[in-house]
């Protein structure tokens, strides 16, 4: 499995969780904080 299959998974759990409120938000900082070169194209 991919790192970014991983996270797609995690942060799919998380919203069942927690709901779907500013997960959105938060995946996406943690997609910038863990890939920047990713997020500056």
């Amino acid at each position: 499995m991919s790192r970014a299959m991983a996270l797609f998974f995690v942060l799919c759990w998380i919203q069942v969780e927690m709901g779907f409120h500013h997960v959105g938000q938060a995946g996406h900082e943690l997609l910038t904080s863990m890939d920047p070169p990713a997020s500056a194209s």
